[in-house]
C-alpha cells in the first residue's frame, strides 16, 4: 500500500505496524435511524454487520501535515447472516483506535 511513500529517516512520517486493536467504528459508520422492524429480512440479513466497537489490524501510523496521526487498520467485516465476507481498510484518526491484547480479539 505505500510502496511510493517516501521513507525519510530524518523526518518519518509513516510508521509500519501489526498489531491487534480496537476500532471504535461508532463515530465514522454510525448506525442508521431506520426501524429494524421496518425493513426486509433479505437487508438484515444480507447487509453488512457492523458494531460499534470492532476488532482489527493496525497496518500503519501516518503523520498528516498538520501533525496529527492517522491509523490505517483493516477491518474483517461479514454480512449478518455470515454468508459474505470483506477486508476493509480504513483510515481513522488516532483517538478511534485503542491497543488490544492477543485474549481479547
Amino acid at each position: 500500500m505505500f510502496d511510493t511513500w517516501e521513507r525519510s529517516t530524518e523526518y518519518p512520517t509513516l510508521f509500519p505496524a501489526s498489531r491487534r486493536v480496537w476500532v471504535n467504528t461508532a463515530r465514522q459508520l454510525p448506525p442508521s435511524t431506520a426501524r429494524m422492524d421496518e425493513l426486509p429480512l433479505w437487508v438484515r440479513s444480507g447487509g453488512v454487520f457492523i458494531e460499534p466497537r470492532m476488532p482489527g489490524r493496525l497496518i500503519a501510523w501516518l503523520r498528516r501535515s498538520d501533525g496529527s496521526w492517522v491509523a490505517v487498520v483493516e477491518l474483517e467485516l461479514s454480512s449478518a447472516n455470515q454468508r459474505s465476507r470483506a477486508t476493509a481498510t480504513l483510515w481513522l484518526p488516532a483517538g478511534d483506535v485503542s491497543p488490544a491484547d492477543e485474549q481479547s480479539t
